[in-house]
């Protein structure tokens, strides 16, 4: 039995007007979540000074965390194929939910249980991303309104992280169990939100006429529709590079500023360069996506890398605040093209029957960039300066804006070759 999604436009948000009503209910969800996720931004602080244990364990359990949320991801993936995605997100924000309530009762030090619950929830905390981003894909269609939807969505994400971690450090300070509390009634809250104001549709819609021809239904595995998609095989290595590279502003940046300043006017530098950041993700979001539109989402794709060429080349001969200042507003543009194009690439080329598992695999694979990047980063400095280190990001991002320009060409064949074969 088919079925189609009905639209409810919403027409407000400057360019974000027409959207559909669930995107913007998405978008308050998420506000709401990222706003409350006050346990994973302080999860390294609450082991240590609160749980009472050495950087060594904390660190191994936080790298479990980020496994099991990577499994959770593919899980969840699998489960929004099947069940329908609105139900699969609610369940696993309440699953988090209920790991945090029972962990506020126990927050004094050498408590194992505390731990051992903020590991479970990971794997619910983790399916929740490829779900969202299917419901976000479910709701809109054709190109231009799926990219201002990512975008919509992106923004809302920066919104909560804007406030939550100075309502989290409140309450880190001040009272430990309310913190868990805290961040459980928001997702309570969230997933009411979601479950009382989105229909419940069936996990493979129908899509409209503005959709790809590869977001079709499809048959087959996961891998079997990866090997007739190249071009997503050549997005993953792209962006797995991408969060790579990426990386390096919250490992390699804040060394580099410590060195250059001294500990005290480093760490301070640092705090205003990411709240440059996070103003300029702000204000620039919905400015790009509206410059940007119409644009192929390769080419901004590729657009991003060379604003990482310019960004990150400059931190390599930086001596002085403003460079770093004016170097952290260029790449955070670029930071703002990837998040905003990447996902509605990957749903672009995704079957709506495979949604959840694209989502969730694409994931968890490019996530790898990003685990291991510090690691690299680490020994690159070992042996080399940090002009080294930026030097070697600019060249690997010059190597990401190429091979996004490969894509385009490839991505236009593709078309051309589908127009030039004869109709039945």
């Amino acid at each position: 039995m088919s079925f189609r999604i009905a639209s409810r436009r919403n027409p407000a948000g400057g360019s974000y007007r027409g959207l559909d009503r669930n995107i913007h209910i998405l978008f308050a969800a998420r506000i709401i979540n990222r706003f409350g996720d006050f346990v994973q931004m302080l999860l390294v602080l609450i082991l240590t000074i609160r749980m009472g244990l050495d950087e060594a364990t904390a660190g191994l359990i936080v790298t479990c965390t980020v496994l099991a949320a990577g499994l959770g991801q593919l899980a969840g993936g699998m489960a929004a194929d099947r069940i329908p995605r609105k139900r699969v997100m609610v369940y696993c924000q309440l699953s988090v939910a209920a790991c945090y309530v029972v962990c506020g009762f126990f927050t004094s030090q050498g408590q194992v249980l505390v731990p051992v619950l903020i590991l479970l929830s990971s794997p619910f905390r983790g399916a929740t991303w490829p779900v969202s981003n299917a419901l976000v894909a479910d709701f809109s269609h054709g190109e231009a309104e799926r990219a201002r939807a990512f975008s919509l969505l992106y923004l809302g994400s920066n919104i909560g992280v804007a406030v939550g971690p100075l309502v989290a450090a409140f309450l880190f300070a001040r009272n430990l169990p309310l913190l868990f509390w805290g961040s459980a009634f928001t997702l309570v809250l969230s997933a009411c939100i979601i479950w009382f104001s989105i229909p419940d549709i069936p996990s493979s819609p129908i899509e409209s006429n503005e959709s790809s021809p590869e977001e079709l239904p499809a048959r087959g595995s996961v891998l079997q529709i990866f090997i007739h998609q190249p071009l997503l095989l050549w997005y993953m290595l792209g962006f797995t590079l991408y969060n790579f590279i990426y990386s390096q502003h919250g490992f390699a940046l804040p060394l580099q500023m410590g060195d250059l300043f001294g500990e005290v006017a480093g760490t301070r530098g640092y705090g205003f360069l990411m709240t440059l950041n996070a103003v300029t993700v702000l204000v620039m979001t919905a400015l790009l996506t509206r410059w940007t539109i119409h644009r192929s989402r390769i080419m901004n794709m590729s657009l991003a890398a060379w604003f990482y060429v310019i960004g990150f080349g400059m931190y390599a001969f930086a001596d002085v605040s403003w460079v770093f200042y004016l170097s952290t507003f260029i790449w955070t543009n670029g930071e703002i093209l990837m998040a905003t194009n990447g996902n509605v690439f990957v749903n672009q080329h995704a079957p709506s029957s495979h949604r959840g598992r694209f989502n969730g695999v694409i994931s968890l694979l490019t996530g790898m960039g990003a685990t291991v990047g510090p690691y690299v980063g680490g020994l690159l400095l070992l042996f080399a300066s940090y002009r080294t280190l930026w030097l070697v990001m600019v060249v690997l991002a010059f190597a990401i804006a190429l091979l996004f320009l490969h894509m385009e060409s490839l991505d236009k064949r593709v078309k051309l070759q589908r127009q030039r074969m004869p109709t039945v």
